[in-house]
């Protein structure tokens, strides 16, 4: 694969995930530039901010152009839904990053339903509804517990795991309340599936997929899994369920059929997927998709990368995933998220933090800001519900968890938290 030495690349989002990726992508010689918007304080240090508003595609554009981009990394799936991807790609841009129909494998949870149908994947058994007052109705006739996910995005807030019907029809009176994603969302129920869940990384070009790694999420806000779900309060990488056979089964099983499926379609898949799977005592049952790398288990999985990320994104882009051996570290590594209070409902920003200048962000613990930003007199604050990222590796679980843990004990600001269970 023919490398090019003057890469200017341009991320998008300003979260932890953004600012592993830039970091990821900084250690290759063969990159002249990295910007991002919007970016956050941690990103500032190691990239160039670009003052745009990434959401309004023809400033984006107007930015590349200007800045001779190479390729585009759009971070969060709320880009990928709103078609960057195409609207780049028919201007001469490269973008690393599923067309917007084809993001429909995590905009819609339909979508991935009927095409798990379609290519013979396990998935929990399941009906659609029109909308939240219908599924209200139809889930009088159910038997609890129940899965009640919403059609449409809703920032990984909207499953629930109802226990009772009360407890469900308070999910759904916050949609139709709109507090929670979208009023108009469709709903789906789904039966309870019962096992360990585990996220299975793939970079994907068209043709082939290639895999990167795993990681085990931990979605509640509260510890033993209590509380609210959220975007990700940490998790550890490998999944303690990855061995070689389920790789295997994962790729065999679930990836190939969906991408060959999508191709027929018309939907050709390209970047990055991760599966969310539940290991269950009938097999390995997919449980939802995404269309882009996760965050927090982004800077996990990317922790233990041994191949350079940029030539995994350029092999992306030209379509030689093929001839590309992805190595990876045998060491485990944890990502610990540092939280405002009141997240993930109502939090306050603007609240400075303390100790992480104190701190030495090399060898084997790292930070990553997520929701930070600096005021004029050089103030760190908080401008995020999730807003640090500390991510540990060594040897085993118990090393890596030691390491990540006493660094998040020397980070504070008023009201913050951080769950203490993850990795248990």
């Amino acid at each position: 694969m023919r490398k090019i030495s003057n890469n200017n690349i341009l991320v998008l989002g300003g979260g932890g995930r953004e600012h592993s990726i830039c970091e990821s992508l900084k250690k290759s010689k063969n990159v002249q530039n990295i910007y991002c918007a919007p970016g956050n304080a941690g990103i500032k240090k190691i990239a160039k901010i670009a003052n745009i508003n990434s959401y309004e595609f023809k400033h984006v554009l107007k930015f590349c152009k200007k800045n001779k981009i190479n390729f585009v990394v759009p971070g969060s799936e709320d880009y990928l839904e709103k078609g960057i991807s195409d609207f780049l790609k028919l201007e001469g841009i490269e973008v690393i990053g599923p067309s917007k129909y084809a993001s429909l494998l995590e905009t819609s949870k339909y979508f991935t339903k009927k095409l798990c149908d379609l290519s013979g994947i396990k998935t929990a058994k399941w009906i659609i509804c029109d909308d939240a007052k219908n599924a209200k109705v139809i889930l009088k006739t159910k038997k609890f517990p129940i899965v009640i996910k919403m059609d449409s995005l809703a920032a990984g807030k909207g499953v629930l795991v109802a226990k009772k019907l009360n407890d469900a029809n308070k999910f759904l009176d916050n949609i139709i309340n709109g507090k929670l994603g979208s009023r108009k969302s469709k709903i789906i129920i789904e039966e309870c599936l019962y096992g360990e869940e585990g996220s299975f990384f793939f970079a994907v070009d068209g043709n082939d997929a290639k895999y990167l790694g795993s990681a085990k999420d931990y979605k509640r806000v509260g510890e033993r899994n209590k509380g609210l779900n959220t975007g990700g309060m940490g998790c550890i990488s490998p999944s303690p369920r990855e061995n070689k056979k389920v790789v295997s089964s994962v790729l065999k099983e679930i990836v190939k059929p969906t991408l060959e499926n999508m191709k027929k379609l018309g939907y050709s898949f390209t970047g990055f997927l991760y599966a969310g799977v539940m290991f269950t005592k009938k097999g390995i049952y997919l449980i939802e998709y995404n269309v882009r790398l996760g965050d927090p288990e982004c800077q996990a999985v990317l922790a233990r990368l041994k191949t350079n990320f940029l030539d995994i994104c350029l092999a992306i882009k030209a379509g030689t995933l093929k001839k590309l051996k992805i190595e990876k570290s045998k060491n485990i590594s944890v990502c610990v998220v540092l939280a405002s209070k009141g997240y993930p409902e109502k939090y306050a920003k603007g609240i400075e933090i303390f100790g992480v200048n104190k701190l030495n962000n090399e060898g084997d613990v790292k930070i990553y800001h997520a929701g930070t930003k600096k005021n004029n007199l050089g103030k760190l604050l908080t401008n995020g519900g999730r807003v640090l990222n500390v991510v540990g590796k060594a040897k085993n679980i118990k090393k890596a968890l030691d390491k990540t843990y006493d660094i998040c004990r020397k980070i504070h600001w008023k009201g913050y938290f951080y769950r203490k269970d993850i990795g248990s």
